[in-house]
């Protein structure tokens, strides 16, 4: 998941204004701002250490300027939750912060059409087993707790050593906002829940089951809204290195997968001893899947790939037909994370191995990352980047 067109590089970096910054997370205990205005280089705005010891995961609610980051308190009995507004100058400054369960490490963003004003919440926890929302003022980045869902299992999975208990490990809200979906590689499923349009609160409903998941996300074809009948959910399997496309389906209250693709992320070849699928993304144009693979040196030592996948066809059609495009270079080890700009054909990658973050070209027209704009050295690993554009 190489070449560039020479027309649309020079529309895109020709904009000396173009005003770009990023935030990263690190194990470091740190949370740093980076400016890119210039596109060829990153450079510090400002670090802080208000999101605690271990931050695992920034998600931006960009209209309101706050940036929310989880706190998986490594070695901790809890994490927290923390909101931070962000200044024109790239500072951060605290607004709220809750424990949590242990083990934080992503979150999803929804609203319920009955309650105006207010967002939720949805965080998963993996060494905690569980799964928390939060009813959330977005203007003040303000948060209360709503819900806690903790898990058990009778006995270990297939993979005893990472399936001991419950490991909720991302969390995606599907197209029309209806229903969020929590991939859980502990216990083999993807947990399921409708989102009460009159509370926010999320309701159980039944699991998918039978997968070893990591993360997911939904791809609607270009064109499609959140109404669209034609949407896809693709669910990358960590301990098997496999990606699966399913199509669904709405009833009046419910939702419903049917499979449509299964493939490795190494198209034909065998997953180098080690490796690990992490992330995964639609292209912003709706017919490419990108997954990150971490550990494989697919391109030398320490030197990761992307899995590149072709959902669609150039009109935005035959979204069953997935098919493996071939593997890029991921600029470095262990690419944990990663977030490709809508607007302005980059992708940023959180290296979380190699301490670093890269900013590098997207090719709209193939789907496919490119050439390296900029790297940033960083203490700690880095689990997640976001832009902020």
């Amino acid at each position: 998941m190489k070449t560039f067109s020479i027309l649309f590089t020079a529309s895109l970096f020709g904009n000396a204004a173009l005003a770009t910054r990023l935030y990263a997370a690190s194990y470091a205990g740190l949370v740093t701002s980076l400016d890119f205005s210039n596109s060829t280089d990153l450079s510090t705005l400002s670090q802080t250490t208000e999101c605690g010891s271990s931050p695992s995961w920034l998600m931006l609610d960009s209209p309101n300027g706050v940036l929310y980051c989880l706190d998986e308190g490594i070695d901790a009995p809890n994490g927290t939750i923390t909101s931070l507004k962000s200044h024109p100058d790239g500072t951060l400054t605290k607004l709220g912060r809750l424990k949590t369960p242990a083990g934080p490490v992503m979150s999803a963003m929804y609203s319920a059409p009955g309650i105006s004003g207010r967002k939720f919440l949805a965080v998963a926890h993996y060494s905690g087993s569980s799964v928390t929302t939060y009813s959330v003022d977005p203007v003040l980045g303000l948060f209360e707790h709503e819900q806690t869902f903790t898990y058990q299992m009778a006995s270990p999975g297939p993979v005893a050593s990472r399936q001991e208990a419950p490991h909720p490990h991302g969390i995606v809200v599907d197209p029309t906002g209806r229903f969020a979906l929590v991939p859980d590689l502990g216990a083999d499923i993807v947990r399921v829940f409708r989102v009460n349009p009159s509370t926010g609160l999320l309701e159980p409903i039944e699991p998918l089951v039978d997968l070893d998941p990591d993360t997911a996300c939904f791809g609607p074809p270009r064109g499609s809204n959140s109404t669209s009948s034609d949407v896809y959910f693709y669910l990358v399997q960590e301990l098997s290195n496999e990606l699966s496309g399913f199509r669904v389906t709405y009833s009046s209250n419910g939702i419903s997968f049917r499979k449509v693709y299964e493939g490795s992320t190494y198209g034909e070849e065998s997953s180098p001893a080690g490796s690990k699928a992490a992330e995964i993304a639609i292209s912003p144009e709706n017919n490419h899947i990108v997954v990150s693979n971490r550990l494989d040196s697919t391109f030398g030592p320490k030197k990761d790939s992307f899995a590149l996948f072709l959902c669609a066809d150039p009109s935005g059609k035959k979204a069953e037909k997935v098919s493996f495009l071939g593997l890029y270079p991921a600029y470095g080890s262990s690419p944990r994370h990663f977030s490709i700009a809508p607007t302005q054909a980059m992708v940023a990658v959180a290296l979380e191995g190699s301490q670093s973050v890269v900013v590098a070209r997207w090719d709209k027209h193939s789907g496919a990352p490119g050439t390296v704009l900029a790297e940033k050295k960083l203490d700690g690993e880095i689990p997640s980047v976001v832009w902020d554009l």
